[in-house]
């Protein structure tokens, strides 16, 4: 049984795939987002920007007019530049390659991935109160930094919000696969391989 309190209405035009994908993902991103407060045409660094959370944060930060560095692999490149994202490649320049990406300087840093990008962001010298993490709560602590995540957004105000922006074609869900719930375990097995483009939805049929 669901709470009444935590439902919203599916808006017309929202598959079910996409409705279901926006609870934990859209919420995180959101509160993500909100973490940082980005100001418009502040330059933002999202590290695993092509990623279920990451390419709504990339979409939040554009609605809001900020400007994105999108960290991710070549692959995710053309997707970025399409969303309005500077797509930048991680790998052993990745420092480098961000601060010529960025030549007014990088106002707030968003990871998505892991401890290293927290610390490369306080490298950068980034305010710690504008680095906002979703995973890495140890080198939060050690930093001081924001570690917003879906507890933070998941009120229907929010999600309702977030419907509404899908709903408008302001923001996309992409749906990297959909699988019937009696292949779970193949959605997972997708899902390890890390370089999944959005979403992965479990449905309760095999009519997908």
């Amino acid at each position: 049984m669901v709470p009444v309190t935590q439902l919203v209405r599916k808006p017309q035009g929202l598959s079910w795939a996409v409705a279901g994908s926006l609870y934990i993902a859209a919420c995180t991103a959101w509160a993500a987002v909100e973490a940082v407060d980005p100001k418009p045409g502040e330059t933002v660094a999202v590290s695993a920007a092509a990623g279920g959370v990451g390419t709504i944060v990339v979409q939040l930060l554009a609605v809001r007019g900020a400007h994105t560095l999108g960290i991710a692999s070549p692959a995710n490149a053309t997707w970025l530049t399409d969303h309005g994202a500077t797509p930048v490649p991680y790998g052993d320049r990745l420092a480098e390659d961000l601060a010529a990406a960025a030549p007014g300087g990088i106002g707030a840093f968003i990871d998505l991935f892991g401890p290293e990008y927290v610390q490369l962001a306080v490298e950068l010298g980034i305010p710690s109160d504008r680095i906002e993490t979703i995973i890495s709560f140890e080198k939060a602590k050690e930093f001081g930094t924001r570690s917003a995540g879906s507890a933070d957004g998941s009120t229907r105000e929010v999600l309702t919000e977030m419907a509404a922006l899908v709903a408008s074609g302001r923001i996309e869900i992409p749906i990297a696969a959909t699988y019937p719930l009696d292949r779970v375990r193949d959605a997972f097995a997708e899902l390890e391989h890390r370089h999944t483009r959005g979403k992965i939805a479990l449905i309760p049929d095999s009519n997908h």
